[in-house]
């Protein structure tokens, strides 16, 4: 049976650096989808951060969903999902990791959902010193609406002071 690893947590937390290096060490097939290559990489182009809508994030999230439900009908690849994920809020413009891992489980995969967490100052280092800067209130609601609700199921690893290969380290355990 394939597995579904969802990947979610504040800006800055790794999440974009991580996953690509945990899916490598996945048995193949198994396929990356990136929330922010259909936030940044559509969407931003010529453009701010700040410039980019809640509806066009929503819009890049259900274009997300189209082709995480096209994987998962395939069936056939081990699947990491990463984004600004809520864990169940139906209204977030980001998505939430509860509705993917239901469609991921309804199409008989194997679920895990990893929460990316650092210390906040950490974070707000990190993001500043990044291409696309989330600006700071925009980084305070996302990071509210992510850690707001955290799932007993979920495995939550702390990144602070962590290199990348560290973090990596302590999720070589979850495949």
């Amino acid at each position: 049976m394939k597995t579904v690893y969802i990947f979610r947590g504040a800006p800055a937390t790794g999440k974009g650096t991580i996953a690509p290096m945990f899916t490598r060490l996945l048995p193949m097939p198994a396929a990356l989808i990136e929330q922010d290559m259909f936030r940044w990489g559509f969407h931003l182009i010529g453009r701010q951060v700040p410039d980019v809508t809640e509806s066009e994030h929503l819009f890049a999230y259900n274009n997300m969903v189209l082709l995480f439900e096209q994987y998962l009908k395939n069936g056939s690849y081990d699947l990491v999902v990463e984004g600004l994920f809520t864990w169940d809020n139906a209204d977030s413009s980001q998505g939430n990791a509860k509705q993917l891992l239901d469609m991921a489980q309804a199409n008989d995969f194997n679920i895990k959902s990893i929460v990316l967490k650092a210390d906040k100052e950490e974070l707000l280092k990190r993001n500043s010193e990044r291409q696309y800067s989330v600006p700071h209130d925009e980084f305070e609601v996302l990071y509210n609406n992510i850690y707001q609700t955290i799932d007993p199921s979920e495995t939550v690893i702390d990144s602070t002071g962590q290199s990348p290969e560290e973090t990596l380290e302590t999720l070589k355990g979850l495949i």
